[in-house]
């Protein structure tokens, strides 16, 4: 099957380029996120939205915050702008419950961000789903 594989370039936008490999498309996934990541940041209004979500979804979920709220100290050492040197040296002194709390709020900021994207594109009715063929009228 290895032998009928089709080289196929497609187009992110014209000013990306051609997306020939893996890579490639792993990098222009990589600048999406960036992306993203900068439209969130730039809107105070979507920043707090997502982590009152996320801390909804939680407190639904029967989680305390204390649950999930790092000590201030340990938050510098997993999220902090430090030097890489700084921050290796500091990261393997993280206790493990405080490793936990990063990890639930972030596995909470995921699913907050993979629900309202999945009912972005569900309410926004995108063209191309109804003709994928896997969706359903």
């Amino acid at each position: 099957m290895a032998d009928n594989i089709v080289e196929r370039k497609f187009n992110f936008s014209g000013a990306r380029g051609q997306i020939a490999n893996r890579q490639e498309l792993e990098n222009q996934l990589s600048e999406l996120g960036g992306l993203i990541w900068q439209a969130i940041q730039a809107s105070d209004e979507i920043t707090e939205a997502v982590f009152e979500l996320a801390d909804a979804k939680l407190f639904l979920d029967k989680v305390h915050p204390e649950d999930t709220r790092l000590d201030s100290y340990w938050a510098e050492a997993i999220m902090g702008d430090l030097d890489p040197e700084t921050l290796d040296r500091q990261r393997p002194l993280v206790p493990p419950p405080e490793w936990l709390k990063y990890s639930l709020f972030n596995f909470a900021l995921d699913w907050v961000m993979d629900q309202a994207l999945m009912r972005m594109k569900i309410e926004q009715k995108w063209p191309f789903q109804e003709n994928d063929g896997f969706s359903k009228p």
